[in-house]
This record gives structure tokens, C-alpha cells and sequence, in this order.
């Protein structure tokens, strides 16, 4: 059974469906092909209809809604509803709403083989726990309106981008840096997609020129997946990411979700091996950071700042520059904000115990990568246990790790979302 997780923590992007666990199969939909058909208008001539999905609890089903009317003008009929928009509640609480169906989950809809014919038409598509849900059509003037729903067969993560009709430079691209297979795998994985358009933006001869130098084809491809996790538009925060090919990619949600340079402009397409995310720019890596010592890493991400000054103060830059190999654990900018207010300013006039709380961060003389990490007590280099768990994520003590396995030339830095202190 499908699984979801999620390796940041932090306000949504935009409004989206309840998501579960697992994914049910079509045998648990009560109503497989909902199709009323009404007269449709606003306000109190807005027509509900219900689809009950049952099932266990931490599952979930996608289904596509749409709201019909212009088109059925090609059937005949003479009085079709207006610009049909549609609501989607569970119970009283609103799950999400489309009144143009190509203004939002653009491609995952032309993906699903079920896109209405007009694009003033509305659809959704929504990831369904069990429950009962209502489906709420209004149009813009009186006429005959059809609210339907359909079960969607969920594909992989290559076959939903070639079934878009919206990304041919990136499926190309895959293709020729020989990671289709990765990409057909079992996952799971996050792809941060550009789309046709956003290939389309770089300077003329640059996709051909990538395609003729596949070392660093693939090493731009990497930069937009995630191994390992299914990152869901709910769980991403300003948290720095580790991408496939080792660097650091930057999230920010404070002007509209961003990764580095690129918008996030749709999110949450389900595939039955990875989500995606699509984005309106290529994402280009900068050096390779794998030839950087740890804190040369920290210092070129932007999202370490507090962490490095407090190295620099401890003193400590020397040795987290030496040979190592050392394991960080490498708490954010915003996992320093969590602590009391004062408590950083206190650590930096009081040197003992900062040194002390930064190498308890910190693994001497292992390179300690994510498929090493077993739940159980690990001495850290000021001499104090720290307990790894590995169950619903790894955590070192309280801290979620949020990004693995960021190479460095002297170690591996893991990134978490809370500073950990060691034992009184």
C-alpha cells in the first residue's frame, strides 16, 4: 500500500484536499461515475450532489469532479448553464473549488483523460479519505448543468508528465540522461517538474547543449527530485531541501512558494510512485558541494546563519573544517528562532556551554549517511548520548530530520528543525 511522508514541517502553500496514507482501490468507491444533471444557476439554484468513499481511515482515493455546461450545447441542449463553477465540502469544511479548469491543476487534469472540453468548465481533482462529500455546482445564469465525478486510476510519476502534454523538453531530457529507470522505480520521490515554457525561458542553445553533455544534464535533473520522500504542498516550509544530487535547494513560501528561483505553480500530483510539483523556471545547482568542507556548505546555503556565527563564536570553524569525518546535525536559522527569547545572545557570552550544545550536534569520526541511521543511542562529540529514532521519520531527541545526506569533502550534514540540547 501506497505511503505518504513528508520531510518538512511548516503552513500550507495553498488550500488542498485531506490527503491520507494509503491509496484504495477502486472496489472501496461508492460512487465510481457520479453524473446528476439539473438545472443550475447561483445562489439558491445551486445544485448539490454527495459521493461517499469508504474505506480505512489512513487511506485515500483520487477523484476528478467537474462541472459542466457550455458543452452540452454539442448535445443538444439549448439552455446550458453559464461559466459552471464547483465547491467541494466534507461536511461543513470546504476541501477546494474550480471555476476555470485550466487555471488550476492544469496538467494533472489533462493527465487524468478527463478534462472538460471547455475550458470556462470547471474540475478538480481530489484526494479522498473516507467520508461523505458534497459537490456544490452554480453557473453564472440559469441553464443545465452536469456535476460528475470519476474515480482516477493513479499513474506513474514519467507517464503523468508525458500524458500532460506540458512537459516534452523534461520527459527529452530524462530520456536521454538515461533516468527514466530511476524515475519508473518504486520511489518514493518528489519531482519539482518545469514545465515546456520553463525550458522555453533559457538562453537560446542551452537544452541543446545540455544534451550533449549528459554529466551536467543529469546533474540539473537531480537538482529537481527529492529521493526518498513525498514532499506534500502542506508540509513545505522555508526549510532548506537536499536534492538528488547533493545540493541544498532553497524553499520559501513568504512571497508565494518558491524553490530558488522557480514558482511552484501547481501542486500535489499524485503518482503511484512520487508527487510532483510543478515549476515555471529551470532550477540550475550551483558547485558542486561535495567539494566543500561542512561549514563551507553552511556558510554558501543562506540558512545557517545563526549556527555559523555560533560556530565562528565557539571557535569550533577550524575543527568542523578539518579532516573529520564528522556527522552534523545541522539545526536551520528557524530551528534557533524556536529557542526563548535572549537564549542565543546568553550562549554567545557564555562559551562553555555553547561549545558544548554545538558538538552534541555533532558525530566525530563517522560519516553517519541516512541508510546507516539505526534507532538507538549515538555518542556525540562532547561526550553525551543522543537517542535516534527511526519510526514516523528520523528524529535525534526531539528534532525532526528535515534534509540527508548534504555531502560535504569531510562528512555528511543531516538538517533539523530544532536545536537539541544535551542532558543537565
Amino acid at each position: 500500500m501506497k505511503k505518504l511522508s513528508s520531510l518538512l514541517l511548516a503552513s500550507s502553500l495553498v488550500a488542498a484536499p485531506a490527503f491520507a496514507a494509503g491509496h484504495l482501490s477502486d472496489e472501496h468507491v461508492e460512487v465510481r461515475n457520479l453524473s446528476t444533471r439539473g438545472v443550475v444557476g447561483s445562489g439558491e439554484n445551486t445544485m448539490i450532489t454527495g459521493v461517499s468513499v469508504a474505506g480505512d481511515g489512513t487511506d485515500y482515493v483520487p477523484v476528478l469532479f467537474r462541472g459542466v455546461g457550455p458543452s452540452l450545447t454539442e448535445f443538444g441542449v439549448t439552455n446550458a448553464a453559464g461559466d459552471p463553477s464547483i465547491n467541494l465540502f466534507q461536511g461543513s469544511t470546504w476541501i477546494g473549488a474550480n471555476d476555470n479548469w485550466d487555471s488550476a491543476q492544469n496538467f494533472a487534469i489533462r493527465a487524468s483523460g478527463f478534462a472538460p472540453s471547455d475550458s470556462t468548465e470547471a474540475a478538480l481533482i481530489a484526494n479522498l479519505v473516507p467520508g461523505t462529500y458534497t459537490l456544490h455546482l452554480s453557473g453564472a445564469h440559469d441553464g443545465v448543468g452536469l456535476a460528475e465525478a470519476y474515480f482516477l486510476e493513479e499513474k506513474s510519476v514519467p507517464q503523468n508528465l508525458i500524458d500532460s502534454g506540458g512537459f516534452t523538453t523534461l520527459v527529452t531530457a530524462v530520456q536521454a540522461a538515461g533516468l527514466l529507470d530511476t524515475l519508473l522505480g518504486p520511489g518514493p520521490y518528489t519531482l519539482f517538474a518545469p514545465t515546456d515554457e520553463a525550458f522555453g525561458k533559457l538562453p537560446v542553445g542551452t537544452v541543446e547543449s545540455l544534451l550533449n553533455d549528459i554529466p551536467t544534464l543529469t546533474n540539473i535533473l537531480l537538482y529537481h527530485v527529492v529521493l526518498g520522500s513525498e514532499i506534500m504542498a502542506a508540509d513545505v516550509s522555508t526549510n532548506p531541501l537536499v536534492m538528488a544530487n547533493g545540493n541544498v535547494a532553497s524553499l520559501s513560501v513568504e512571497n508565494g512558494a518558491m524553490i530558488d528561483n522557480a514558482n511552484i505553480i501547481e501542486v500535489d500530483w499524485m503518482g503511484t510512485n512520487g508527487i510532483i510539483h510543478v515549476i515555471d523556471e529551470v532550477i540550475i545547482p550551483g558547485d558542486a558541494p561535495s567539494g566543500q568542507t561542512i561549514v563551507e556548505n553552511l556558510v554558501a546555503q543562506g540558512n545557517f546563519t545563526t549556527l555559523v556565527a555560533a560556530v565562528t563564536a565557539a571557535d569550533l570553524v577550524d575543527t568542523l573544517n578539518s579532516a573529520g569525518p564528522f556527522t552534523l546535525f545541522a539545526p536551520t536559522d528557524a530551528a534557533f528562532a524556536k529557542l526563548p527569547a535572549g537564549t542565543v545572545e546568553a550562549l554567545l557570552d557564555d562559551i562553555p556551554t555553547l561549545s558544548d550544545i554545538l558538538l552534541y550536534h555533532v558525530i566525530s569520526g563517522a560519516k553517519v549517511e541516512s541508510s546507516m541511521v539505526t534507532a538507538g543511542d549515538v555518542m556525540m562529540a562532547n561526550g553525551d548520548n543522543a537517542t535516534l529514532a527511526t519510526e514516523g521519520g528520523v528524529k535525534i531527541n526531539d528534532a525532526n530530520v528535515i534534509g540527508v545526506d548534504w555531502q560535504s569533502s569531510n562528512g555528511v550534514i543531516h538538517i533539523i528543525d530544532t536545536v537539541i540540547l544535551p542532558p543537565m
